[in-house]
């Protein structure tokens, strides 16, 4: 890496310096070393499931510090929140925990009545996921998700290795996905080879899990985003389609 592109970017400049990303062929390593020597304020979004552990497995060596922002919903599995725990206390990791302002899910059903995520699910998520982390994200110039393309169609057309994203305030960030080219083979092939522990549910039947009012098990044939929303023709919770500012070689699809 030369000197230039070593050097720290302000957010304005962020769409000129991470062109030469978008590279079939590019390393996520690669990338995640470009990330932590170009954007000051940096960190990692998880729900610790495969891909999001692969990622912190490969930060840890260059970036050990880096935030990790953990979305805690109110209604994750149990076994989501101990292996979460475990692993931040095996891998001495920085977690920062976000929740949404009513703080609970007894407080949400207080002020919005009971079962909102049957009710309206798009809502439960934007408090529970969205509007957490757009407030964590204002302190910060860019962040890490574990997004692959393989994962949907829609994922397929929309996400890039380097996306510029408009916070509510106004402020443009980057958002990185280092394995937006990696397939699941490529990912658990990593993990077997690094022998990195998994979320105790992927043996349990949930190629993705959730929140679990909006989580089920599905068979081994259905695609990895399969049993997130089942029955409706919701696909995502909204933290990768909102703000996203396009660029004029991109498609509108949503991630």
């Amino acid at each position: 890496m030369s000197e230039r592109e070593s050097e720290k970017v302000s957010p304005p400049g962020f769409a000129t310096a991470s062109a030469g990303l978008e590279d079939a062929e590019t390393d996520p390593l690669e990338i995640i070393e470009w990330a932590t020597a170009t954007v000051d304020r940096l960190a990692v979004a998880t729900s610790f499931q495969s891909s999001g552990m692969v990622l912190l497995h490969m930060l840890r060596t260059r970036k050990p510090d880096i935030p990790i922002l953990f979305l805690n919903t109110g209604f994750h599995f149990a076994e989501t929140l101990t292996f979460a725990r475990q692993i931040a206390e095996s891998w001495d990791l920085k977690v920062v925990e976000l929740r949404g302002k009513h703080e609970s899910p007894q407080k949400q059903a207080e002020l919005l009545g009971p079962s909102l995520y049957r009710r309206d699910p798009d809502h439960c998520c934007h408090i529970n996921k969205v509007e957490p982390l757009q407030t964590a994200l204002e302190e910060y110039d860019g962040w890490i998700s574990g997004l692959r393309r393989d994962q949907s169609s829609e994922r397929a057309a929309s996400v890039r290795i380097a996306q510029a994203q408009m916070l509510p305030s106004g402020r443009i960030i980057l958002k990185l996905h280092p394995l937006a080219n990696w397939t699941k083979e490529d990912v658990d092939s990593y993990v077997a080879h690094h022998r990195i522990p998994t979320h105790p549910l992927l043996e349990k039947g949930f190629p993705s899990i959730g929140c679990w009012p909006c989580t089920q098990p599905v068979d081994k044939d259905r695609g990895p985003r399969a049993g997130r929303w089942s029955g409706s023709d919701k696909t995502e919770c909204g933290i990768h389609t909102f703000g996203r500012v396009i660029e004029s070689r991109e498609t509108e699809a949503e991630q």
